[in-house]
């Protein structure tokens, strides 16, 4: 029998063993089971490694498969050596080469699965890279995308940057609008507007995988704008797309509005929940100018000149709203100072916040504006009568009983317009999360501990302040945090010291599902007593222990009940890994459906900002 080299010789001893056929077999029988892979393990909430070690098991699966084949044959009578009669002898070379690759493709299927299966569920929350940790890598653009920045544009227009910190506001509300992501809130990433911070550090302190960077140009003088925005993977400062816009600026309404659907196209590659408006309203120029002049007056608690632009804005373009909420809010803040603001001025205020309803498209401004003079009303002299002397105004939003503290409609509308945010009453545990939204932890903690020296019994104050070191993943101070609210609140010496026992009982410092086991415990004794617990609370409980199930029917019971807590959703992250689950689309486009029904119900006609993006405060009893 001859010898024969090369690899004619040993493609031909593969063909007559039958190799190429099997692996064609295996190779068809593995895509039919990854399809079912991706049908079947969604509807179980499996965690994404199952599927990944799925493909790996498979891909690893490959080369045995083809070795067996080169031995064996599959016949009538079961599998049998291939027989050696008229085998072609080959040279060692193709041998070898064929185990180089087995050997090479088990080994990076291990080393894959070393790195990634065993680093444990998905309801952990992401751990920061360290200082000495490799942030430079290449971009995986396949990956899930849960969460996204967008840092201030730069202004390029050599005068003030009002347009550009407009646009950059607008661009954030509406991809939160417009997709389940978690988009960071504009207060958080405004401390990155001057920072010589490398991406992937500001990525791994916010917790994104995304960052959004972009500048605007606008010659002065002219009704042209040019906006350029960068998309980055965040962990690798890694360019992914460039984005040019160039618009006149009556058509600013939908510039905004493009840039945010592309964003959000390019990140999750379709919009997940809320249409995409047709049509867009255009706006004079002058008068939009005029409005954003009048924002930073108002800002500025410059009333007379916030209303000496808004009635110029008003003038150069009746049918733009928003000038006419504002000029609203400009007499309340000047009432709030206390000053002496003339009837005629109180009733013009009235009739400027009528008419922005008529206009349409900031239903959610207006209703803010009516939330705000309720709530501040009776202190001001003013009470329901402000509202009632202009005629239809919808009573319920002023000061009925639909809008209570904790209502999830008065906090989406305080905490997601500019009305609300700016004259809503800034209570101290308000200002306490706005200082843990930026990072300021330590003035945040002073706050709650200032609050809570006049009223230690506070619990909202408390779980604030447990929230905090929660946040910051230092759990065995928020067990002392709780150890504190447990002696501070609980009238029986005896119960609060069995309380902290069986905590400390539970607890492993090591272990942090320790700590949330714990709670899932307390808030099960507490429903046992008949206590009010809050569905979010039990849900975010459930998701840190990898409980999706139980986490998702915790937020329909939570939607049936329209729990304050589900206002701020699209902040925790530890709803990260499921922002893409269809569960958790459905509980938000039915958070949307009920906001909608109740704009239709007030008669409006646009679009707010939906659920607002902050973190829910949670009223909660320690023990």
């Amino acid at each position: 029998m001859s010898r024969k080299t090369g690899l004619s010789a040993f493609w031909k001893e593969v063909e007559r063993r039958r190799v190429v056929r099997s692996g064609g077999f295996y190779v068809v029988a593995a895509f039919v089971l990854l399809q079912l892979g991706e049908i079947i393990l969604p509807a179980f909430d499996a965690p994404n490694w199952v599927m990944q070690s799925l493909v790996v098991v498979l891909l690893l699966g490959l080369p045995v498969v083809l070795a067996c084949a080169w031995v064996y044959d599959l016949t009538p009578h079961g599998l049998e050596r291939t027989s050696d009669q008229g085998v072609t002898r080959v040279t060692l070379a193709p041998r070898v080469a064929l185990l180089v690759v087995t050997l090479v493709v088990a080994g990076g299927g291990a080393l894959w699965f070393q790195r990634n299966a065993r680093a444990g569920g998905d309801g952990a929350a992401p751990v920061p890279a360290g200082p000495d940790a490799e942030m430079l890598a290449i971009a995986d653009i396949d990956t899930t995308v849960t969460a996204i920045a967008v840092l201030p544009l730069a202004d390029l227009t050599g005068g003030e940057d009002l347009f550009a910190r407009q646009l950059h506001e607008e661009i954030i509300t509406l991809l939160s609008e417009l997709t389940t992501l978690r988009v960071v809130s504009r207060t958080s990433v405004e401390r990155y507007r001057t920072t010589d911070r490398l991406l992937p550090e500001i990525a791994a302190e916010l917790g994104v995988q995304r960052i959004v960077t972009g500048s605007v140009a606008m010659a002065a003088g002219s009704d042209s704008v040019r906006i350029s925005v960068q998309l980055l993977d965040a962990p690798t400062d890694t360019h992914l797309r460039s984005m040019t816009y160039q618009r006149e600026m009556k058509d600013i309404l939908r510039l905004q509005t493009e840039v945010a659907v592309d964003i959000a196209r390019t990140v999750v590659g379709e919009l997940e929940a809320l249409p995409v408006p047709q049509q867009f309203a255009q706006i004079d120029p002058e008068a939009y100018r005029l409005t954003l002049q009048g924002r930073q007056a108002l800002e500025a608690e410059r009333w007379d000149e916030a209303l000496a632009l808004f009635d110029q804005a008003v003038e150069a373009d009746s049918s733009f709203a928003l000038p006419s909420v504002l000029w609203f809010g400009a007499v309340y803040g000047a009432r709030m100072e206390g000053r002496t603001i003339p009837d005629d001025s109180i009733a013009m205020a009235v009739t400027h916040l009528q008419r922005a309803r008529e206009l349409g498209g900031v239903e959610e401004e207006v209703a803010a504006a009516e939330v705000v003079a309720g709530q501040a009303g009776p202190r001001l002299g003013w009470g329901a009568g402000l509202l009632a002397q202009g005629g239809d105004v919808d009573a319920e939003a002023a000061d009925g009983p639909g809008l209570d503290a904790d209502s999830l409609r008065r906090r989406t509308l305080l905490e997601g317009t500019r009305i609300g945010r700016q004259f809503g009453e800034p209570s101290p545990l308000r200002r306490a999360y706005r200082y843990r939204e930026q990072g300021q932890y330590d003035s945040a903690s002073v706050i709650l501990r200032t609050e809570l020296a006049d009223n230690p019994r506070m619990n909202r104050a408390w779980a604030a302040l447990e929230d905090l070191h929660l946040e910051q993943r230092d759990y065995e101070a928020a067990v002392g945090i709780r150890e504190e609210w447990i002696r501070a609140t609980q009238g029986d010496a005896a119960a609060a010291e069995n309380a902290i026992e069986a905590l400390h009982a539970t607890f492993d410092e090591g272990d942090p599902r320790t700590y949330w086991e714990w709670r899932h415990n307390h808030l099960a004794v507490r429903q046992e007593r008949g206590d009010s617990v809050s569905q979010v609370e039990l849900a975010t409980v459930a998701m840190h222990l990898g409980d999706r199930v139980g986490a998702f029917d915790h937020l329909d019971a939570a939607v049936e009940t329209r729990d304050p807590g589900l206002a701020f959703l699209s902040t925790n992250p530890v709803w990260d890994p499921v922002r893409r689950h269809p569960r958790f689309r459905q509980v938000r486009e039915q958070i949307e459906e009920q906001m909608q029904q109740w704009r239709e119900s007030r008669g409006g006609r646009g679009r707010g900002p939906g659920p607002g993006r902050e973190g829910a405060r949670r009223p909660n009893n320690p023990g």
